[in-house]
């Protein structure tokens, strides 16, 4: 049997809204659960009076947001801040803690650029993409032009982006940039694959024809897109729409518009989602 935790304070009424992440926690358990799992994208901003006023009013730990007061206004680091809730709540045994408050200590030394590079590979990862490329449009400006693998990187993520978003031309132009700054042959067939996708078929020739050595990468781009087809016909979104099709056609509309005023509810939902400020 795993050991018990005690809870420490109050469930809170009112939770703490974290906006990077997009989390509501209402307990200080939540609170160090996040730490703990986060522990690699917290920085000083997480020293905040509001996050204080919280653990004080909702969580009702007077004793421990004085003293988490004392760190804001002295504008106390990040590692500080989280061993203390750590050490007060005792969640974690002392190793962790202490593996924690390493780590954050190690992050402090990062430049501002790598930290925002952490958060969008973050919030690429979570599938927010939105957020995600307005954080590398302003990476690009930053990068140092010797560090040509990183701001390859960078275009290559957006390129995808857009790609998710069926802007393949823009989604062309970016792996094109990040192709001619580290060229390799992942970059050169997502190159390929966008060129396929948003030219015409006459343009598309004529581009395979302008780039006679990416034989081997042009078949491997049409392996790819046959695989996709295969994949889509027995997918669960193919079904959904064929069965929408079935039932608009056969006259039921009722159910026609009650499944799918269903999918635009979740396709609104997933598009707030990856939009949210």
């Amino acid at each position: 049997m795993n050991n018990v935790c005690l809870c420490v304070g109050n469930y809170a009424k009112n939770p703490f809204y974290l906006k990077f992440s997009d989390i509501s926690l209402y307990s200080m358990e939540e609170l160090c659960y996040y730490f703990m799992e986060k522990v690699h994208l917290l920085d000083d901003s997480i020293v905040s009076a509001e996050l204080v006023n919280w653990i004080r009013y909702e969580c009702g730990l007077a004793e421990l947001a004085d003293e988490l007061d004392v760190y804001v206004r002295k504008h106390m680091s990040a590692a500080a801040f989280v061993s203390t809730i750590f050490e007060r709540t005792g969640m974690y045994d002392s190793s962790t803690a202490r593996q924690v408050d390493r780590i954050l200590k190690e992050q402090s030394s990062l430049t501002l650029t790598e930290k925002y590079k952490k958060r969008a590979e973050y919030l690429y990862q979570q599938g927010r993409f939105r957020q995600a490329l307005a954080i590398y449009r302003e990476l690009v400006e930053y990068i140092p032009s010797r560090d040509s693998a990183g701001k390859a990187l960078l275009y290559y993520n957006m390129a995808s982006i857009y790609a998710m978003d069926f802007a393949y031309k823009q989604a062309a132009d970016l792996y094109y940039e990040a192709y001619l700054l580290h060229p390799d042959r992942q970059t050169r067939c997502a190159y390929i694959l966008a060129n396929r996708k948003a030219l015409t078929d006459y343009a598309y020739g004529a581009f395979k024809r302008e780039n006679p050595n990416w034989e081997e990468d042009f078949l491997q781009v049409e392996q790819m897109c046959a695989q996709v087809d295969e994949k889509w016909i027995g997918s669960r979104e193919r079904k959904l729409v064929t069965d929408l099709a079935q039932l608009r056609e056969s006259g039921q509309t009722e159910a026609y518009r009650r499944q799918s005023q269903a999918v635009i509810r979740q396709i609104k939902k997933d598009y707030k989602r990856q939009t949210k400020n």
